[in-house]
């Protein structure tokens, strides 16, 4: 009887390219529990910061000198600077001078990096238990995610069109040496100790 008294969620579009990785978001807005919404945005939160991050090692796992005897030491220095935030990556992925996700987005991206930037606020205080502060009401809460599932579909489409990999496809390193082309021309590094040494400059 309770359940009846819930407002039921607006619609979650999803597109098929994003089945697979927003399946557990699916299931949360799916289920019955009174923390759904809280519990959607923070796992789609997740997925925004995977695409950049998968996007960002594809450019790096391209480089001609990072082969399967260098990946794993290559994937150490990446894990170990803590500072790569979507923005940082965002800038990283600009120095490597490929099309940046502002170009990928086009006339999407002012408004929607500003949403972006609203739920990030929203994001880092849900995760640590906090309170808001900023009256955000459940549909507000829906919206995020919905506006999360937005970005990642449409940096996915135009990554996928440019680069030839959408930055949601596991198994990054695979994608990075069977694709076609090698997309950025000229690397701002040439080993795992310059590498790290780039990524601090970020």
């Amino acid at each position: 009887m309770a359940e009846t008294k819930k407002r039921r969620l607006r619609r979650l579009e999803i597109h098929d390219a994003l089945n697979t990785e927003f399946a557990t978001v699916r299931a949360l807005w799916d289920s019955d529990a009174e923390t759904r919404r809280v519990d959607a945005l923070l796992l789609s939160w997740v997925k925004y910061e995977k695409q950049l991050r998968r996007l960002f090692c594809f450019f790096i796992f391209q480089h001609p000198a990072i082969d399967r005897n260098k990946v794993e030491e290559v994937i150490g220095v990446l894990a170990s600077e803590r500072k790569l935030s979507p923005p940082t990556l965002i800038r990283g992925i600009a120095e490597l001078k490929v099309k940046t996700i502002p170009n990928l987005l086009g006339d999407r991206y002012g408004d929607l990096w500003q949403k972006m930037e609203r739920i990030r606020k929203i994001r880092n205080k849900l995760i640590h238990g906090q309170l808001t502060g900023q009256g955000v009401k459940s549909k507000e809460l829906e919206g995020c995610v919905c506006t999360i599932v937005e970005w990642v579909g449409a940096v996915a489409s135009a990554a996928k069109r440019e680069y030839g990999y959408d930055g949601v496809t596991r198994r990054t390193f695979f994608h990075a040496k069977a694709a076609a082309t090698i997309v950025v021309q000229n690397y701002p590094f040439d080993s795992p100790i310059t590498l790290k040494a780039w990524l601090e400059t970020l």
